[in-house]
C-alpha cells in the first residue's frame, strides 16, 4: 500500500487506500455518502491496485490477502464478486476486475493518483474561491469541441458563483475549498479521542487507550518527530481536555475508584502530576467550557434525576445556574462561540436542540433544532459553529442567519472537530463493526455463542416474527433492511444513500421501521416503503397483543398513544416501554421505576422491583418475552432477569470485553444482543492537499 497514492481515482470512484474508503467521482453533492469497505474487500482492492493489469490466481490472493488457514478458492470468489457489486462492475463486460479462465482474476481500470496538480476537487467547486477554468489543450485533435468547451466554462462560472456566494453567507473566515483529504496524526494501537494543539502548535494533546476495557490516560504528541510521552495518571473516564492557560488543561475524569473530579494538570514544558480541584457527578465528555475565566459545566443531579448546569468563578466558589427539565433526555455539551454560552440538549430519542444560555437572566433562549442527534460540537470563529450530527457530514452553522453549511463527503465519519486556520483536527473511527450476537442463559451462565449475523460490517436492530427475522446491516454499503429465513439472507429494504434506520419492528405480521423520524411500512415482496403516518416520531413503537403503542412528547410533556387513526392518549409521563405477558412495561421519566400498565385498567399502575434510569441506558439495552424481562446493569457489568412467574431477579456477568448496544428476544425466548467489534480511532488532519 506505500506505492498508492492516499487518494486516487478508479473508474466512477475516488478512493482513500488508507482507510477503505470510496466516494462517487461526481456525486450529488447534498447526497453523496462514502462507501466504507469492510475489512478483507478493503485489502483486496488495495491489493489489485498494487498489481494492475497482472493476472493474479487464487493462491496468490488467499497468500496475500486472507490470513492463515482462513482463505479458500470460494472466499475469493464470493469477496470479488463482493467487490464488484460495491463497485458497479459488470463480470460479463467489466471495467474493473475480470476473471481470466482458468487462470485468475486481473485488474483493468486505469489508476490515476490524485496530486495537487491532477486532481479534481470531490465537488465541482474548485471555483469555491472563484471560477478556475481548465487551460485548452495543447494539441487541438485531442481537445474536446469549442461549444462544449464553453458551455462547460459558463456553467462552471455560474456554479463557481453560486457557491461563492453560498459560501460567503454562511462563513465569515470562508473557506478556500472544501476539504478533500484526510491526513492521519497520531497512528497508536487502540483509540484516540479530543485532541487539541498547545498555543504554539507545535505538540497535540488527546486521551488514549489501548483497548475499551483499558483505562485513559493523556498523550502529548510532538508533531515534528511523533514522538509520543504519556501522563502517568490513569481514569476509568475522561472528558475533553480544555485549555486554562498555555501551560495547562482542565478535564474531567474518573478514578481507579470510580470517584468523579475535575483536574488541572500543567502539560507544557513537561508533564506536572494532575491536581484534583472540585469533585463532579458524572464524566459528560463535553459538558464542560470555559469563558472568561469561569468554568461552566453540565452534571447530573442523581436524586432529582435532571441535568444542572453550574459555574465556578476566579475565586473558586461554585454556583449552581439552572436546573434543566427532568422531560430532556440528554444535556451534555456546552460551547463557546465569539463571547456566547450555548448549550446542546437532546429533548428526546432523535431529535437535538441549541440553546444560547443567557448568563445574565440565567435563561435559556431557542436557536435552532435539528432533525438528528448532535455528536459533537465546536466554535469555528465568533459566530459560526462546527456540528458532528448523527448520520451526517460535518456541518457548518451560522448561529445568526440558521443557515448550515456541508464541509462535504469527505467529512462522513469523523467526529470531535477543532478548527485550526484552514484545517480541522478531527477523530476517526476505524473499522468500527457491531455483530448480532445469540445468547444462551445456561447453568447459572450466560454464554456468548457464534455470531448470528456477521459480515465484517455493521449489523443491527433485530425482529423476529415467527420463522422471519428481520434486521438492519451495512453489507451492501448504506444501512438497509434484511430479511432472512430458513437459514437464508436477503436484503430487502432499497434506501437512498444517507436515510437511517432507527427502529424495527413486526406489528400483525407487517414489518414497520422508524426512518428519518417517520414511520412506515416495508413492503416483504419488493421492500419498497408506505408511509404509516404523518406524525413525527420522538419516542418508541411497540407492538403488544396485536395493538400498536408509542411513546411521544408533547406540549403537555411525554405521553403513551395508540391508534394511529385517531390518536388516544393512555397515560402521561411515559417515555419508553416494552411488552409484557398482560399488558405492558412503562418507564417513566418522574421516577426510575418500571411499572406495569394494562389496557383494561388504564389508570392503575402495579410497580415492578426494578429501577432503569432512562438517562443512562440506551432504549434498546433492555428488553423482554414471555418469560422474561432483561436489562443491562451499565455499572456492575452484567445481565439481570426478571422472571415474570416468579418475580425473581437473577444476574449473569457479561460474557465480553464491551457491552452490547442492543439486546433483543423473539417469541421463543432465544436471546440475541448487538456487539461492538474491537475497533481502533485515530486523530486526523482534515485538509486541502494543495
Amino acid at each position: 500500500m506505500s506505492n498508492l497514492e492516499p487518494l486516487v481515482k478508479i473508474g466512477d470512484w475516488y478512493y482513500q487506500a488508507a482507510y477503505g474508503q470510496l466516494l462517487p467521482a461526481e456525486p450529488e453533492i447534498s447526497a453523496a455518502v462514502p462507501v466504507v469497505l469492510e475489512p478483507r474487500l478493503h485489502s483486496l482492492l488495495n491489493y489489485f491496485l498494487l498489481h494492475p493489469n497482472q493476472v493474479l490466481d487464487k493462491d496468490r490472493l488467499i497468500n496475500n490477502v486472507w490470513p492463515p488457514a482462513e482463505g479458500t478458492d470460494a472466499a475469493v470468489m464470493r469477496a470479488v464478486g463482493a467487490l464488484r457489486k460495491v463497485l458497479g462492475d459488470n463480470v460479463k463486460s467489466p471495467t474493473y476486475i475480470a476473471t481470466i479462465a482458468r487462470k485468475g482474476y486481473q485488474w483493468l481500470c486505469h489508476i490515476e493518483p490524485l496530486t495537487s496538480n491532477q486532481r479534481e476537487p470531490l465537488i465541482s467547486a474548485r471555483a469555491i474561491a472563484g471560477a478556475e477554468l481548465p487551460e485548452a489543450a495543447d494539441n487541438p485533435e485531442k481537445g474536446l469541441p469549442w461549444r462544449f468547451i464553453s458551455s462547460v466554462c459558463a456553467a462552471l462560472l455560474i456554479g463557481g458563483a453560486a457557491i461563492a456566494y453560498m459560501l460567503a453567507s454562511v462563513t465569515v473566515t470562508p473557506l478556500t475549498q472544501l476539504p478533500d483529504t484526510v491526513k492521519p496524526l497520531s497512528a497508536l494501537t487502540g483509540q484516540e479521542f479530543w485532541a487539541t494543539l498547545e498555543p504554539g502548535q507545535k505538540f497535540a494533546f488527546y486521551m488514549h487507550r489501548k483497548s475499551e476495557a483499558a483505562p485513559q490516560q493523556l498523550a502529548r504528541q510532538d508533531l515534528t518527530s511523533f514522538k509520543v510521552s504519556y501522563s502517568d495518571a490513569l481514569y476509568t473516564e475522561a472528558s475533553q481536555p480544555l485549555w486554562l492557560d498555555d501551560t495547562t488543561l482542565l478535564f474531567r475524569a474518573r478514578d481507579s475508584g470510580q470517584q468523579c473530579y475535575f483536574y488541572q494538570q500543567q502539560v507544557m514544558p513537561e508533564f506536572l502530576p494532575a491536581a484534583k480541584v472540585i469533585p463532579c457527578q458524572q464524566v459528560l465528555v463535553q459538558g464542560l467550557a470555559i469563558l472568561q475565566q469561569q468554568w461552566y459545566w453540565l452534571d447530573y443531579a442523581k436524586d432529582v434525576r435532571r441535568y444542572e448546569l453550574w459555574r465556578r468563578a476566579e475565586d473558586g466558589s461554585t454556583t449552581r445556574l439552572m436546573a434543566l427539565p427532568e422531560a430532556w433526555y440528554k444535556a451534555e455539551q456546552l460551547l463557546v462561540v465569539g463571547s456566547s454560552l450555548y448549550l446542546v440538549a437532546q429533548q428526546d430519542f432523535y431529535h437535538s436542540r441549541l440553546y444560547r444560555v443567557d448568563l445574565a437572566q440565567q435563561q435559556l433562549q431557542n436557536i435552532d433544532s435539528f432533525d438528528n442527534q448532535m455528536i459533537a460540537s465546536s466554535s469555528w470563529d465568533r459566530q459560526h459553529a462546527l456540528l458532528t450530527l448523527q448520520n451526517s457530514e460535518l456541518q457548518l452553522y451560522n448561529l445568526k442567519t440558521r443557515k448550515q453549511l456541508s464541509l462535504g463527503p469527505m467529512t462522513w465519519g469523523l467526529t470531535q472537530p477543532q478548527r485550526y486556520q484552514q484545517r480541522i483536527l478531527a477523530t476517526q473511527h476505524l473499522d468500527y463493526t457491531t455483530d448480532i450476537v445469540s445468547l444462551t442463559l445456561k447453568d447459572g451462565r450466560l454464554n456468548s455463542e457464534q455470531s448470528w449475523q456477521t459480515s465484517n460490517r455493521n449489523e443491527r436492530l433485530f425482529a423476529a416474527n415467527g420463522q422471519q427475522l428481520a434486521f438492519v446491516s451495512e453489507r451492501a454499503g448504506d444501512n438497509q433492511v434484511w430479511l432472512s429465513a430458513a437459514g437464508e439472507s436477503r436484503q430487502l429494504s432499497r434506501l437512498a444513500s444517507g436515510q437511517h434506520i432507527q427502529q424495527l419492528f413486526w406489528h400483525q405480521h407487517t414489518l414497520l421501521s422508524v426512518i428519518d423520524n417517520q414511520l412506515y411500512q416495508i413492503a416483504l415482496d419488493d421492500g419498497s416503503l408506505s408511509a404509516v403516518s404523518s406524525r413525527p416520531v420522538s419516542g418508541r413503537y411497540v407492538s403488544c397483543h396485536d395493538t400498536l403503542y408509542w411513546t411521544e412528547q408533547t406540549s403537555e410533556g411525554w405521553q403513551l398513544m395508540s391508534d394511529l387513526q385517531k390518536p388516544e392518549i393512555l397515560l402521561s409521563g411515559v417515555v419508553n416501554l416494552k411488552c409484557a405477558v398482560a399488558g405492558l412495561v412503562v418507564q417513566r421519566y418522574n421516577d426510575n421505576m418500571l411499572a406495569l400498565w394494562s389496557a383494561t385498567e388504564p389508570q392503575q399502575l402495579t410497580p415492578l422491583p426494578i429501577s432503569l434510569n432512562w438517562h443512562h441506558i440506551l432504549p434498546d439495552q433492555w428488553t423482554s418475552n414471555q418469560q422474561q424481562l432483561l436489562w443491562i446493569d451499565r455499572q456492575q457489568w452484567q445481565l439481570n432477569v426478571y422472571d415474570w412467574n416468579s418475580g425473581e431477579i437473577r444476574s449473569y456477568r457479561w460474557p465480553a470485553s464491551a457491552l452490547p448496544l442492543e439486546i433483543h428476544s423473539d417469541n421463543t425466548g432465544d436471546l440475541f444482543s448487538v456487539q461492538p467489534r474491537h475497533y481502533d480511532t485515530d486523530i486526523v488532519w482534515l485538509q486541502n492537499r494543495n
